[in-house]
Protein backbone atom coordinates (compact mmCIF):
# COMPACT_ATOMS: atom_id res chain seq x y z
CA UNK A 1 0.00 0.00 0.00
CA UNK A 2 1.52 3.69 -0.80
CA UNK A 3 2.38 5.99 1.76
CA UNK A 4 0.42 7.77 3.73
CA UNK A 5 -0.05 9.76 6.97
CA UNK A 6 0.73 12.83 8.71
CA UNK A 7 4.76 13.77 9.15
CA UNK A 8 7.30 15.72 11.05
CA UNK A 9 8.67 17.62 8.25
CA UNK A 10 11.53 20.37 7.94
CA UNK A 11 11.08 23.49 6.03
CA UNK A 12 13.59 23.34 3.15
CA UNK A 13 12.26 27.13 1.82
CA UNK A 14 10.24 29.48 1.50
CA UNK A 15 9.92 32.18 -1.66
CA UNK A 16 7.79 34.68 -2.99
CA UNK A 17 4.13 34.47 -4.92
CA UNK A 18 3.67 36.83 -7.63
CA UNK A 19 1.49 39.30 -6.93
CA UNK A 20 0.70 37.82 -3.24
CA UNK A 21 0.51 40.10 -0.13
CA UNK A 22 -0.39 37.47 2.27
CA UNK A 23 1.02 34.18 1.28
CA UNK A 24 3.89 32.87 -0.20
CA UNK A 25 5.49 29.12 -1.51
CA UNK A 26 7.47 27.00 0.58
CA UNK A 27 9.06 23.33 0.29
CA UNK A 28 9.90 20.70 2.48
CA UNK A 29 13.49 18.70 2.90
CA UNK A 30 13.84 15.81 0.70
CA UNK A 31 11.03 16.01 -1.17
CA UNK A 32 9.69 18.21 -4.42
CA UNK A 33 6.23 19.26 -2.93
CA UNK A 34 5.29 22.74 -3.15
CA UNK A 35 2.47 24.46 -1.11
CA UNK A 36 1.40 28.13 0.14
CA UNK A 37 1.71 29.08 3.97
CA UNK A 38 0.26 32.30 4.73
CA UNK A 39 3.80 34.82 5.00
CA UNK A 40 5.95 34.48 7.57
CA UNK A 41 4.09 31.02 9.00
CA UNK A 42 7.41 29.01 8.65
CA UNK A 43 10.65 29.94 8.46
CA UNK A 44 14.07 27.30 7.02
CA UNK A 45 14.66 24.68 9.13
CA UNK A 46 11.50 24.62 10.80
CA UNK A 47 9.54 21.01 11.81
CA UNK A 48 6.12 21.19 10.99
CA UNK A 49 3.57 19.15 10.38
CA UNK A 50 2.89 17.94 6.61
CA UNK A 51 -0.94 17.11 6.02
CA UNK A 52 -0.43 15.11 3.02
CA UNK A 53 -2.55 15.48 -0.64
CA UNK A 54 -5.81 13.18 0.27
CA UNK A 55 -6.25 13.79 4.33
CA UNK A 56 -9.26 13.95 5.51
CA UNK A 57 -8.96 16.10 8.69
CA UNK A 58 -11.44 16.10 11.80
CA UNK A 59 -13.49 18.86 12.62
CA UNK A 60 -11.36 20.07 15.76
CA UNK A 61 -8.22 19.94 13.61
CA UNK A 62 -10.25 22.09 11.11
CA UNK A 63 -10.85 24.67 13.83
CA UNK A 64 -7.26 24.52 14.84
CA UNK A 65 -5.81 25.21 11.26
CA UNK A 66 -9.01 28.09 10.74
CA UNK A 67 -9.82 25.61 7.69
CA UNK A 68 -13.56 25.39 8.43
CA UNK A 69 -15.47 25.11 4.88
CA UNK A 70 -12.67 26.05 3.10
CA UNK A 71 -11.14 22.59 1.77
CA UNK A 72 -12.77 19.86 -0.79
CA UNK A 73 -15.35 17.75 -0.43
CA UNK A 74 -18.81 17.43 0.60
CA UNK A 75 -17.58 17.31 4.22
CA UNK A 76 -15.19 20.12 2.95
CA UNK A 77 -12.35 18.64 5.12
CA UNK A 78 -10.33 17.57 1.74
CA UNK A 79 -6.54 17.91 1.45
CA UNK A 80 -6.82 18.38 -2.28
CA UNK A 81 -4.09 19.93 -4.61
CA UNK A 82 -4.68 23.70 -5.82
CA UNK A 83 -3.78 26.56 -7.49
CA UNK A 84 -3.86 29.47 -5.14
CA UNK A 85 -2.88 33.07 -6.96
CA UNK A 86 -1.20 30.56 -9.71
CA UNK A 87 1.01 28.70 -7.40
CA UNK A 88 0.40 24.97 -6.99
CA UNK A 89 -0.44 23.77 -3.28
CA UNK A 90 0.37 20.25 -2.83
CA UNK A 91 -0.88 19.92 1.30
CA UNK A 92 -1.16 21.78 4.49
CA UNK A 93 1.62 22.22 6.98
CA UNK A 94 1.07 23.39 10.73
CA UNK A 95 3.01 23.99 14.07
CA UNK A 96 4.04 21.14 16.09
CA UNK A 97 2.18 22.98 18.98
CA UNK A 98 -1.24 20.90 17.44
CA UNK A 99 0.25 17.25 18.83
CA UNK A 100 0.14 19.27 22.72
CA UNK A 101 -1.34 16.19 24.42
CA UNK A 102 -0.74 13.25 22.39
CA UNK A 103 1.06 10.57 24.86
CA UNK A 104 4.42 9.84 24.68
CA UNK A 105 6.08 6.73 23.22
CA UNK A 106 7.31 4.58 26.10
CA UNK A 107 9.73 4.02 24.41
CA UNK A 108 12.15 5.41 20.91
CA UNK A 109 9.93 4.43 17.97
CA UNK A 110 11.09 5.45 14.39
CA UNK A 111 9.85 7.58 11.88
CA UNK A 112 7.26 5.12 10.33
CA UNK A 113 6.27 4.34 13.92
CA UNK A 114 5.98 8.07 14.76
CA UNK A 115 4.03 8.69 11.68
CA UNK A 116 1.14 6.29 12.53
CA UNK A 117 1.01 7.70 16.56
CA UNK A 118 0.41 10.85 15.27
CA UNK A 119 -1.82 10.12 12.18
CA UNK A 120 -4.25 8.56 14.55
CA UNK A 121 -3.97 11.03 17.16
CA UNK A 122 -5.25 13.77 15.12
CA UNK A 123 -7.96 11.04 13.82
CA UNK A 124 -6.79 12.05 9.56
CA UNK A 125 -7.55 9.55 7.67
CA UNK A 126 -6.79 9.02 3.67
CA UNK A 127 -9.57 9.61 1.40
CA UNK A 128 -10.71 6.56 -0.68
CA UNK A 129 -12.69 7.08 -4.00
CA UNK A 130 -16.47 5.42 -3.05
CA UNK A 131 -16.79 1.98 -4.07
CA UNK A 132 -19.65 2.08 -6.90
CA UNK A 133 -22.49 0.22 -5.70
CA UNK A 134 -22.04 -3.60 -7.01
CA UNK A 135 -25.10 -5.14 -7.94
CA UNK A 136 -23.48 -7.30 -10.36
CA UNK A 137 -21.48 -9.31 -8.74
CA UNK A 138 -19.84 -9.62 -4.82
CA UNK A 139 -16.63 -8.33 -3.77
CA UNK A 140 -14.52 -10.78 -1.90
CA UNK A 141 -11.11 -10.47 -0.75
CA UNK A 142 -8.12 -11.34 -3.35
CA UNK A 143 -6.91 -14.38 -4.52
CA UNK A 144 -3.82 -15.90 -2.11
CA UNK A 145 -0.74 -14.27 -2.61
CA UNK A 146 -2.06 -10.86 -3.97
CA UNK A 147 -2.05 -8.00 -2.34
CA UNK A 148 -3.36 -4.16 -3.61
CA UNK A 149 -0.75 -2.76 -6.18
CA UNK A 150 0.04 1.01 -5.34
CA UNK A 151 3.31 2.81 -6.82
CA UNK A 152 4.86 5.21 -4.51
CA UNK A 153 5.45 9.25 -5.68
CA UNK A 154 8.51 10.96 -6.56
CA UNK A 155 7.35 13.97 -4.64
CA UNK A 156 8.04 12.16 -2.11
CA UNK A 157 10.60 9.89 -2.12
CA UNK A 158 12.96 12.12 -3.93
CA UNK A 159 16.13 10.23 -3.35
CA UNK A 160 14.50 6.96 -4.99
CA UNK A 161 13.99 8.93 -7.89
CA UNK A 162 17.90 9.66 -7.71
CA UNK A 163 18.60 5.78 -7.70
CA UNK A 164 17.00 5.58 -11.31
CA UNK A 165 18.40 8.52 -12.56
CA UNK A 166 21.47 6.35 -13.48
CA UNK A 167 19.39 3.34 -14.72
CA UNK A 168 18.43 2.25 -18.12
CA UNK A 169 14.01 2.60 -17.26
CA UNK A 170 11.04 2.26 -19.25
CA UNK A 171 8.76 5.43 -19.19
CA UNK A 172 5.17 5.19 -19.57
CA UNK A 173 2.35 7.54 -19.59
CA UNK A 174 0.34 7.43 -16.10
CA UNK A 175 -3.66 7.41 -16.85
CA UNK A 176 -6.26 7.75 -15.50
CA UNK A 177 -8.71 4.88 -14.70
CA UNK A 178 -9.08 2.27 -11.58
CA UNK A 179 -6.49 -0.41 -10.69
CA UNK A 180 -7.63 -3.52 -12.63
CA UNK A 181 -6.24 -6.89 -12.74
CA UNK A 182 -6.87 -10.89 -13.65
CA UNK A 183 -5.29 -13.42 -11.93
CA UNK A 184 -4.46 -17.23 -12.86
CA UNK A 185 -4.69 -19.03 -9.53
CA UNK A 186 -2.12 -22.19 -9.97
CA UNK A 187 -3.40 -23.33 -6.20
CA UNK A 188 -6.84 -23.97 -7.31
CA UNK A 189 -6.70 -23.74 -11.50
CA UNK A 190 -9.26 -20.71 -11.55
CA UNK A 191 -9.24 -17.43 -12.98
CA UNK A 192 -10.05 -14.00 -10.81
CA UNK A 193 -10.81 -10.91 -12.02
CA UNK A 194 -10.05 -8.17 -9.44
CA UNK A 195 -10.29 -4.48 -8.52
CA UNK A 196 -7.53 -2.60 -6.56
CA UNK A 197 -8.57 -4.04 -3.00
CA UNK A 198 -11.05 -7.11 -3.86
CA UNK A 199 -11.73 -9.80 -5.97
CA UNK A 200 -14.67 -9.86 -8.22
CA UNK A 201 -16.59 -13.14 -7.63
CA UNK A 202 -19.51 -13.50 -10.37
CA UNK A 203 -23.53 -13.79 -9.04
CA UNK A 204 -25.97 -15.33 -11.62
CA UNK A 205 -27.32 -13.26 -13.91
CA UNK A 206 -25.39 -10.77 -13.80
CA UNK A 207 -21.71 -9.89 -15.42
CA UNK A 208 -19.83 -7.29 -13.71
CA UNK A 209 -18.08 -4.87 -16.44
CA UNK A 210 -14.98 -5.77 -14.90
CA UNK A 211 -15.37 -9.19 -16.49
CA UNK A 212 -17.17 -8.17 -19.54
CA UNK A 213 -14.00 -6.29 -20.39
CA UNK A 214 -11.28 -9.06 -19.36
CA UNK A 215 -13.57 -11.78 -22.03
CA UNK A 216 -13.80 -9.06 -24.84
CA UNK A 217 -10.53 -7.49 -24.58
CA UNK A 218 -8.94 -11.42 -24.53
CA UNK A 219 -7.27 -10.38 -21.26
CA UNK A 220 -9.01 -13.79 -20.03
CA UNK A 221 -7.58 -15.58 -23.16
CA UNK A 222 -3.81 -14.06 -23.01
CA UNK A 223 -3.33 -15.52 -19.57
CA UNK A 224 -5.10 -19.15 -20.69
CA UNK A 225 -3.08 -19.11 -23.50
CA UNK A 226 0.42 -17.21 -23.57
CA UNK A 227 1.04 -16.87 -20.23
CA UNK A 228 0.12 -20.09 -19.16
CA UNK A 229 2.09 -22.03 -21.98
CA UNK A 230 5.30 -20.11 -21.27
CA UNK A 231 4.97 -20.09 -17.80
CA UNK A 232 3.74 -23.66 -16.81
CA UNK A 233 2.10 -24.68 -13.47
CA UNK A 234 2.43 -20.86 -12.14
CA UNK A 235 0.33 -18.38 -10.94
CA UNK A 236 -0.02 -15.18 -12.74
CA UNK A 237 -1.58 -12.00 -12.65
CA UNK A 238 -2.12 -8.94 -15.51
CA UNK A 239 -2.35 -5.55 -14.21
CA UNK A 240 -4.25 -3.07 -15.95
CA UNK A 241 -5.80 0.80 -16.05
CA UNK A 242 -9.54 -0.04 -16.34
CA UNK A 243 -10.78 3.25 -18.11
CA UNK A 244 -14.39 4.79 -19.92
CA UNK A 245 -17.74 6.03 -18.87
CA UNK A 246 -18.07 7.16 -15.26
CA UNK A 247 -14.52 6.50 -14.20
CA UNK A 248 -13.16 9.13 -12.13
CA UNK A 249 -13.45 11.89 -14.97
CA UNK A 250 -12.95 10.21 -18.29
CA UNK A 251 -10.69 12.78 -19.52
CA UNK A 252 -10.17 10.92 -22.69
CA UNK A 253 -14.07 11.37 -22.99
CA UNK A 254 -14.43 7.57 -23.81
CA UNK A 255 -17.77 6.07 -24.82
CA UNK A 256 -17.08 2.06 -23.78
CA UNK A 257 -14.64 0.45 -21.48
CA UNK A 258 -11.26 -0.73 -21.49
CA UNK A 259 -8.09 -1.66 -20.40
CA UNK A 260 -4.73 -0.77 -20.83
CA UNK A 261 -2.03 -3.15 -19.34
CA UNK A 262 1.24 -2.10 -17.65
CA UNK A 263 2.40 -4.91 -15.34
CA UNK A 264 2.64 -9.20 -15.48
CA UNK A 265 3.53 -11.22 -12.35
CA UNK A 266 4.51 -14.94 -12.24
CA UNK A 267 4.41 -16.28 -8.95
CA UNK A 268 6.82 -13.87 -6.84
CA UNK A 269 8.16 -12.40 -10.47
CA UNK A 270 7.56 -9.12 -12.43
CA UNK A 271 8.37 -9.60 -16.25
CA UNK A 272 10.64 -7.02 -16.98
CA UNK A 273 9.27 -4.32 -19.27
CA UNK A 274 11.42 -5.61 -22.47
CA UNK A 275 9.45 -8.95 -22.17
CA UNK A 276 6.36 -7.32 -20.96
CA UNK A 277 6.12 -5.21 -24.24
CA UNK A 278 7.03 -8.10 -26.37
CA UNK A 279 4.57 -10.58 -24.96
CA UNK A 280 1.69 -8.21 -24.80
CA UNK A 281 2.88 -6.64 -28.94
CA UNK A 282 3.26 -10.19 -29.99
CA UNK A 283 -0.57 -11.90 -28.91
CA UNK A 284 -2.51 -8.74 -29.09
CA UNK A 285 -0.91 -7.75 -32.53
CA UNK A 286 -0.51 -4.40 -31.34
CA UNK A 287 0.99 -2.28 -28.32
CA UNK A 288 -2.52 -0.13 -28.22
CA UNK A 289 -3.46 -2.73 -25.58
CA UNK A 290 -0.45 -1.56 -23.27
CA UNK A 291 -0.44 1.96 -21.45
CA UNK A 292 1.33 4.77 -23.51
CA UNK A 293 4.88 3.71 -23.74
CA UNK A 294 7.17 7.14 -23.31
CA UNK A 295 10.54 5.74 -23.88
CA UNK A 296 12.10 2.25 -23.12
CA UNK A 297 15.54 1.15 -22.35
CA UNK A 298 17.15 5.25 -22.30
CA UNK A 299 18.82 6.59 -19.12
CA UNK A 300 16.50 8.55 -17.05
CA UNK A 301 18.38 11.73 -16.29
CA UNK A 302 19.45 11.81 -20.52
CA UNK A 303 15.76 11.47 -20.92
CA UNK A 304 14.48 14.00 -18.36
CA UNK A 305 17.24 16.35 -20.42
CA UNK A 306 17.66 19.06 -17.65
CA UNK A 307 13.47 18.74 -16.63
CA UNK A 308 12.36 18.22 -13.12
CA UNK A 309 10.18 15.11 -12.61
CA UNK A 310 7.64 17.26 -12.04
CA UNK A 311 8.34 19.57 -15.00
CA UNK A 312 8.41 15.92 -17.09
CA UNK A 313 4.95 14.71 -15.88
CA UNK A 314 3.74 17.38 -17.57
CA UNK A 315 2.16 17.02 -21.00
CA UNK A 316 -0.22 16.09 -23.06
CA UNK A 317 -2.08 12.42 -23.27
CA UNK A 318 -1.66 10.02 -25.92
CA UNK A 319 -5.03 8.84 -25.22
CA UNK A 320 -6.21 11.98 -26.29
CA UNK A 321 -5.56 15.71 -26.26
CA UNK A 322 -5.95 16.40 -22.26
CA UNK A 323 -3.65 17.08 -19.78
CA UNK A 324 -2.23 13.76 -18.66
CA UNK A 325 -2.22 12.54 -15.20
CA UNK A 326 1.28 11.51 -15.27
CA UNK A 327 4.32 9.31 -15.53
CA UNK A 328 5.59 5.93 -14.23
CA UNK A 329 9.29 5.01 -14.62
CA UNK A 330 10.38 1.38 -14.16
CA UNK A 331 14.09 -0.05 -14.21
CA UNK A 332 14.79 -2.24 -17.05
CA UNK A 333 16.41 -4.47 -14.23
CA UNK A 334 13.94 -5.98 -11.58
CA UNK A 335 15.36 -3.98 -7.94
CA UNK A 336 14.23 -3.29 -4.56
CA UNK A 337 14.65 -0.27 -2.64
CA UNK A 338 15.13 -0.49 1.31
CA UNK A 339 12.29 2.25 1.54
CA UNK A 340 9.14 1.16 -0.57
CA UNK A 341 10.07 -2.42 -1.75
CA UNK A 342 9.84 -3.12 -5.38
CA UNK A 343 11.57 -0.15 -7.40
CA UNK A 344 9.47 1.99 -9.42
CA UNK A 345 7.85 5.24 -8.80
CA UNK A 346 5.34 7.63 -10.49
CA UNK A 347 5.21 11.48 -11.03
CA UNK A 348 1.57 12.57 -10.78
CA UNK A 349 1.11 16.52 -12.67
CA UNK A 350 0.03 18.92 -10.03
CA UNK A 351 -1.64 20.93 -12.89
CA UNK A 352 -3.93 17.72 -14.20
CA UNK A 353 -4.23 17.36 -10.38
CA UNK A 354 -5.33 20.72 -9.52
CA UNK A 355 -7.87 20.17 -12.44
CA UNK A 356 -9.33 17.33 -11.26
CA UNK A 357 -10.95 15.59 -7.99
CA UNK A 358 -8.45 12.79 -7.70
Amino acid sequence: MAFFGVTKEIIASTFPIKDADVIEGATLEGSTFEFVIKKGQCQKGETVLYFPIDSLLPEWVLEKLGLVGRLSGKKKNRVKTVRLRGQISQGIVAELSLLEGMPTPEAEVDKEAETELITKFLGVEKYEAPIVPCTTANLVGLPIGLSSYDIEGADRYVEVAEVLMSQPVEITEKIEGQNFSVTYSALDDKIYVNQRNYSIQPIEGAVHDFWKVAESQGIIEFIQTTLKDSYPNKSITVYGEFIGPSVQCNIYKLKDFEVRLFDIKVNEEWLTPDVRQSIVEKHFGHINAHVPILATNVILEQWLDGKSMVEASHDVSQLRKTTREGIVIKPMVEARHQKIGRLLIKQRDPIYLSKTNN
